[in-house]
């Protein structure tokens, strides 16, 4: 397995240099053919080293929904339609993080955050500091869209804060650092885009976004092995 995941990241390394490059060179014409093959490449990675598309089909689920959310924020620019069909894409995949998230949950240990709700308050302050930004420069039905989609982020990562004590160190820290990097890529897309404008925006978004997902899918892996490894313990004789 080791031989086949490097070999894995020697295909996709060479991709995401070429779609950051296109990136700062605003050559936006490799984007489409290099950035819908990394959601594709993330999905390929996790059914490798896990391989039970039934058991894990909210994972499934999330990382589908991200690349549908790619491909229509990819061609944005020809119309807004497409950057509101982009964020429906993303927002179903978030759900499905916090499906996933929550299948850690335990009756005698409800997750960090759930025992301990003020740690919600530094996502409440975050969500309304972005809020606070961006909702100047939208109108109509913009503004719901776009509040639905930021709760459904930050939830997607307290959820993700609240795996702390439920796996593995390993998984969560994988996991919730993914998380943040999420929720900062996305924040940059929304003040670049209803805010304002920043040099370098195309390539720091991207470079967060597939970090993010990287590590998020690796934290996932994680888990699963453990859980695996528990399975095989409690059946030897």
């Amino acid at each position: 397995m080791k031989k086949i995941n490097l070999w894995l990241h020697l295909i996709i390394i060479p991709i995401f240099v070429v779609e950051l490059i296109s990136r700062l060179n605003n050559f936006h014409t490799l984007d489409y053919f290099t950035k819908p093959l990394l959601l594709i490449w993330i999905g390929l990675y996790f059914y490798l080293n896990t391989g039970n598309i039934k058991r894990d089909k909210y994972i499934y689920k999330a990382f589908l929904f991200s690349w549908i959310g790619d491909l229509f924020l990819m061609v944005s620019h020809i119309d807004s339609l497409f950057f509101y069909a982009g964020v429906g894409g993303f927002f179903l995949a978030q759900l499905n993080y916090i499906k996933v998230f929550t299948g850690n949950i335990r009756s005698d240990n409800k997750g960090l955050v759930f025992n301990n709700p003020v740690w919600l308050i530094p996502f409440v302050v975050y969500l309304a500091a972005i809020l606070y930004l961006i909702l100047g420069g939208m109108n109509g039905v913009m503004i719901p869209i776009i509040v639905i989609y930021a709760l459904s982020l930050i939830s997607m990562s307290a959820f993700a804060l609240n795996r702390k004590g439920l796996i593995s160190a390993k998984s969560f820290n994988l996991v919730f650092f993914g998380s943040l990097l999420f929720v900062l890529s996305d924040s940059m897309i929304a003040i670049n885009r209803f805010y304002a404008e920043f040099s370098g925006s195309s390539f720091l978004i991207m470079l967060t976004y597939f970090t993010a997902q990287y590590l998020i899918m690796q934290g996932l892996i994680e888990d699963k092995r453990q859980k695996d490894k528990s399975i095989l313990f409690l059946h030897l004789p």
